[in-house]
């Protein structure tokens, strides 16, 4: 029975329909949802946020793939700042220009960015965060910030639309210039996948899960190690590399060794049980791509004692000369 000041009823109201069956199996549902506002209260006591407001905004993020896990792994104090910047309240919106626009001054400083244009390229971030499309007196559209799902770091999806932003400014005069680690980041923004891809990850989500889950558990605790790193705590390849003391290429070259181990594993799992034919056999690969950010965050998000982290003890042999 759904009580006055339950949260269920116009968190499922919010969610996607067909997510909905899955959320209301969940038995502890309400005293779950409660948790989450009161973590975000917490980290934002001075944010007069009505709790109904977070719930729908974290429920219209959600998707058929994170039903099982729906509320596993959110990041509360980065959802109730960011629900909270989404609904335009002015002591909100003053909180992250305090704490996190600074994220954006270290984006850019990683970017042959001239200091005549890093003013325009911060205030064109900011409007895209709060404003988004059109003009600031007659936005088209919910600023970037209504994007954000609390499935990762705040300060990292942060740096990612600064990044971003200053590539569309950069292509705009037709000068393409990526340094540091912000390529990689470029390299792995998410696009609009194909209908045909769309249609693999509905028709083998449960088969996908379970093979990727058993592909990673056969990578090695340095190869998940620094999948977590890089996906789930957000440390770019020059972070990675003081960590393990090698070159950040080096890093750049393990971390994406790793993933081409696990995306191949994950293919050869899936082929072998779905005996599927060749000619799906492409758009099941661009579907695992896809996917391997979003898996890996799901997979990893936990306890940090799940996987072992080896950075520490590192043998001398495991270190490239580049």
């Amino acid at each position: 029975m759904v009580t006055t000041d339950s949260l269920v009823r116009p968190f499922l109201e919010a969610a996607p329909a067909a997510v909905r069956p899955a959320l209301e199996s969940i038995g502890d549902l309400d005293r779950r949802l409660w948790s989450l506002v009161a973590e975000g209260r917490a980290a934002w006591p001075d944010l007069p946020l009505d709790p109904r407001v977070l719930v729908e905004f974290v429920a219209r993020h959600l998707t058929a793939e994170m039903a099982d896990a729906a509320l596993d792994g959110l990041r509360p104090t980065d959802l109730y700042l960011a629900c909270a910047c989404a609904k335009g309240l002015p002591a909100a919106i003053a909180a992250f220009d305090r704490d996190y626009m600074r994220e954006v001054d270290i984006a850019l400083a990683r970017m042959r960015v001239g200091d005549s244009r890093l003013k325009d390229v911060k205030q064109l971030v900011r409007q895209r965060l709060f404003v988004g499309g059109g003009t600031a007196g007659a936005p088209t559209s919910a600023g970037k910030i209504s994007e954000y799902g609390g499935r990762g770091d705040l300060r990292r999806w942060v740096r990612s639309v600064a990044v971003r932003t200053c590539l569309n400014e950069l292509r705009k005069g037709k000068r393409e210039v990526l340094v540091d680690d912000d390529h990689l980041i470029a390299q792995h923004a998410i696009s609009q996948d194909d209908p045909e891809v769309e249609y693999m990850k509905r028709t083998y989500a449960n088969e996908f899960r379970a093979a990727f889950g058993e592909a990673l558990g056969q990578l090695g605790p340095r190869e998940q190690t620094l999948l977590r790193y890089h996906h789930v705590d957000g440390l770019n390849i020059d972070e990675i590399g003081a960590i393990y003391r090698v070159h950040r290429v080096t890093a750049f070259r393990w971390i994406e060794k790793a993933k081409e181990q696990l995306v191949k594993q994950t293919l050869d799992t899936l082929r072998a049980r779905l005996k599927l034919p060749a000619s799906e056999l492409d758009s099941v690969l661009r579907m695992i791509r896809s996917q391997i950010h979003l898996s890996l965050v799901r997979h990893l998000g936990g306890p940090k004692d799940s996987v072992a982290d080896d950075a520490i003890e590192l043998d001398p042999s495991e270190i490239e000369e580049v």
